[in-house]
């Protein structure tokens, strides 16, 4: 195994972590408003998929909950599961409810679709950090999971164990289409700001 540093805020320390990798795995998050999601959750993606310099490796990104309900930070999570969407990689996007908020029986994996459940609060579903790690990694092996976007939650019950049945169980997005499928059509493209469009056209050019 080879440990490669890097920053995902600054393009030129990515070239080699980006080179020759069959798989990404997004984890990475912000805790400083818009301003550090526009900067870490957004721009990483966007630095990250400017490395590759024409790789194709499969990718699974995690963004949030609630990621569509217009909050200034959020709407960087978004445009990052934009930029994701149009580059035409394999991708699979998941969407954790709270971590590690989960009682002891609440191990069975639930997908849903069209983020509805915004209270911004553990209300909206929870999930234990390892079984979110579980889904990222077995979706990028999955056919099932293949240029699909939904909210990660655990419910009562036994531990999910076959996971291709789990990515099964929600639709694919439209191919070519910058959001997911089941989503509100409550961030119109023309009035996004001009960098995030150029960047946008950007990534479909690669």
């Amino acid at each position: 195994m080879e440990v490669v540093v890097g920053d995902l805020t600054h393009l030129g320390s990515l070239s080699s972590a980006a080179d020759r990798v069959d798989a990404i795995v997004f984890t990475h998050g912000s805790h400083g408003g818009a301003t550090a999601a526009q900067a870490v959750d957004y721009g990483g993606v966007r630095n990250v998929l400017a490395a590759l310099g024409g790789h194709q490796p499969r990718i699974a990104l995690m963004t949030a909950i609630g990621v569509t309900d217009r909050k200034e930070a959020h709407d960087w999570k978004r445009r990052a599961e934009r930029l994701v969407r149009a580059s035409g990689l394999p991708y699979t996007i998941v969407r954790p409810g709270w971590f590690d908020y989960n009682d002891p029986d609440q191990l069975r994996l639930v997908l849903r679709q069209g983020d509805k459940r915004q209270s911004g609060t553990p209300r909206d579903g929870v999930v234990a950090r390892h079984q979110l790690a579980e889904v990222l990694v077995n979706s990028l092996t999955s056919d099932k999971a293949l240029g699909k976007t939904f909210e990660l939650v655990a419910e009562t019950g036994p531990a999910t164990r076959d996971f291709n049945r789990l990515f099964d169980t929600v639709d694919a997005d439209v191919i070519g289409a910058v959001d997911g499928l089941h989503d509100a059509a409550n961030m119109p493209l023309d009035q996004e700001p001009p960098e995030v469009l150029k960047e946008l056209d950007s990534v479909r050019a690669c």
